[in-house]
């Protein structure tokens, strides 16, 4: 694929290379350490805006960052008032970017009627994206192709985005019931895209430089956003782009000790530990005798310990 500069309104993105927001993933810790490893835009974990408006303890966590210029709020809501007070507020006030997901499959926010519900309520989703638009802030959104098999509501959905005011659209190739698994909607991707003007991410199934040129190929999506093989592989983005990555940041067991002790800079010695815990099964994908060395690092209480792990294991 052609790695290549996004404009959004006076905005650039240096590349149009993504790294998704997921949910206990993609915290402060880890974007510090994959943002300088080629990643264009990154996102916060998904905020609730009813939980910003009424001051729910952790979206100071989710929310922080020090590279706004690379980073976009993800925010998720029902309701058009909360929506654009959130994106207007305090807690978003540094960021030029907010974007709105409409595409989350969880179904404690689906319930709700946020996240994926609102495919199923386009003039509510319309309603909510021109509210957040006033706020004079980059709006870009986030879908999947469809709530159920056989659902292609992609170009639909896209061309109110961009009537509503949205400067760009990320579409997760795969319907809500699918969650993460299955071949992506290549056809309803390139549809969205043949009937919109603004930029077109792509979502979905990308774990190597071949499934993101599979991707731009197959659907003319003007970018790829990485989730869960930015976390196996969190050079992916330099080996699309084939830039080479300065810093000392040169394996993934360099990685590892690097998002570690950013983990322990922020949380502690011990709470650093337990988080740093769901990245082991990605980071010892390819390690031999894996399954004995991983469960050795979960049983791990301190991040020291956890280091001294990693040095001898990776």
């Amino acid at each position: 694929m052609e790695v290549h500069t996004l404009r959004l309104g006076d905005t650039q993105i240096i590349n149009n290379l993504f790294l998704a927001p997921m949910a206990g993933f993609t915290d402060y810790a880890f974007r510090s350490v994959i943002l300088p490893l080629g990643a264009g835009l990154s996102f916060t974990e998904l905020t609730s805006a009813k939980g910003l408006y009424f001051g729910a303890k952790n979206n100071y966590a989710i929310l922080r960052t020090d590279d706004h210029e690379k980073t976009a709020a993800q925010i998720f809501g029902s309701e058009p008032y909360f929506m654009r007070w959130a994106v207007e507020s305090e807690y978003l006030k540094d960021y030029k970017i907010v974007d709105i997901n409409m595409g989350c499959p969880v179904p404690k926010i689906v319930k709700n009627g946020e996240g994926s519900a609102l495919l199923a309520d386009i003039k509510l989703a319309e309603s909510i994206i021109k509210e957040c638009v006033k706020s004079g802030k980059i709006i870009t959104v986030k879908i999947r192709t469809g709530i159920k098999t056989g659902d292609d509501i992609a170009a639909e959905f896209a061309k109110m985005a961009e009537g509503a005011g949205a400067s760009l659209i990320t579409i997760h190739g795969r319907v809500r019931e699918n969650y993460y698994s299955g071949e992506p909607d290549y056809n309803a991707i390139y549809r969205a895209k043949r009937s919109v003007h603004i930029p077109v991410i792509a979502n979905g199934g990308i774990f190597n430089v071949r499934d993101a040129d599979d991707m731009v190929e197959r659907t003319g999506a003007d970018g790829v956003m990485i989730a869960r093989g930015a976390i196996a592989d969190p050079f992916i983005f330099s080996e699309i782009s084939g830039d080479k990555i300065s810093g000392n940041i040169k394996t993934v067991k360099d990685f590892a000790i690097a998002h570690l002790r950013k983990e322990a800079e922020i949380s502690g010695d011990a709470r650093a530990a337990i988080e740093f815990r769901k990245f082991v099964t990605y980071y010892f994908k390819s390690v031999e005798n894996a399954k004995q060395k991983r469960a050795e690092l979960m049983l791990s209480e301190s991040a020291v310990k956890t280091e001294e792990l990693l040095n001898k294991y990776l």
